[in-house]
């Protein structure tokens, strides 16, 4: 099942609803510039992947691919976070860098859900991608969990919401950090969540943006699927 939302309101529609809020959210990072959650630590993330290579440059923007038309290269935005959700660890610092993978060798797709602590219809997402590592990891995609706010709606996100969230859920996944939507809420409208972007991890292109939550396995799947396809075809500059 979808669950997507209005811009304006929370909208039912026949195949489904959304979390909103009409509370105004702090003032957003413009996202391509700025420490914000995190900082100096944030900073000290790479700007290369782990072979070495740099993060492409080129194109820098906000747009998903839109038919034929190539997709914005998303920023390479830098947290702190918990890698693989290991909380005793403590905060590291992560970039999407970490997953830019030019030959496909381990990532094909990078998944970024951006939730709040408050949004039912997140957390109901990510109660249904959890058991899914193992078939996610089979297909190379790799999803990252940001949380943007905490349980009451237009409060930033504390360190406190975020090791209850890995903790509630015992969720694999990595965990972003993104405190009042500062890196990521340049792409989204931040009274409603969650938001969820499909990155092609070989050029970083933006596949797809969409806000609202995907509920059903087969849902998640199959949009997975999706986008695996726009990866194989070449679309115009």
């Amino acid at each position: 099942m979808k669950i997507a939302r209005s811009l304006l309101a929370l909208v039912v529609a026949s195949f489904g609803a959304a979390c909103s809020s009409s509370t105004p959210a702090p003032d957003q990072d413009p996202g391509l510039t700025g420490t914000g959650t995190g900082g100096v630590a944030a900073e000290s993330a790479p700007d290369a992947n782990p072979d070495g290579v740099p993060y492409p440059t080129a194109n820098i923007g906000t747009n998903p691919r839109t038919g034929k038309t190539r997709g914005s290269t998303i920023a390479n935005f830098k947290f702190v976070g918990y890698p693989d959700g290991n909380v005793d660890a403590g905060l590291q610092p992560i970039s999407l860098a970490n997953y830019f993978d030019p030959e496909g060798k381990n990532y094909r797709i990078i998944h970024i859900q951006a939730s709040g602590s408050w949004c039912t219809y997140c957390r109901q997402e990510t109660e249904v991608v959890t058991p899914m590592v193992a078939t996610l990891k089979e297909k190379k995609v790799v999803w990252l969990m940001s949380l943007a706010e905490g349980t009451a709606v237009g409060t930033p996100s504390t360190k406190a919401d975020l090791d209850r969230w890995v903790k509630a859920f015992n969720s694999p996944f990595t965990h972003l950090w993104d405190a009042g939507n500062q890196k990521l809420g340049i792409f989204y409208d931040s009274a409603a969540l969650p938001w969820n972007a499909q990155i092609d991890a070989r050029t970083m292109e933006l596949l797809t943006a969409t806000v609202g939550a995907t509920t059903s396995k087969e849902g998640i799947l199959r949009e997975i699927d999706d986008a695996l396809a726009m990866t194989n075809s070449t679309p115009a500059q």
